[in-house]
């Protein structure tokens, strides 16, 4: 073979590589995405369906924070 066929076949080796490598990080990234979306979707749900019971939890450590800067 001659330098020019090699040279074309190390280029469409290399390409076939970085093709390669894009395509599996794309699967990865909108993997990703996927699950940090249903964390997300979950998250919110959990926190509204419990927003009351957070809400109070909230003002009474805000309370006992609040207390400390208080003279008595």
């Amino acid at each position: 073979m001659n330098n020019t066929i090699l040279a074309i076949l190390y280029t469409l080796n290399i390409l076939s590589f970085v093709i390669e490598m894009s395509v599996k990080i794309a699967v990865h990234v909108i993997t990703l995405a996927i699950v940090l979306g249903e964390y997300t979707w979950t998250g919110a749900r959990v926190v509204y369906n419990n927003r009351r019971v957070i809400l109070e939890n909230i003002n009474i450590f805000r309370d006992n924070v609040g207390s400390y800067f208080v003279y008595a």
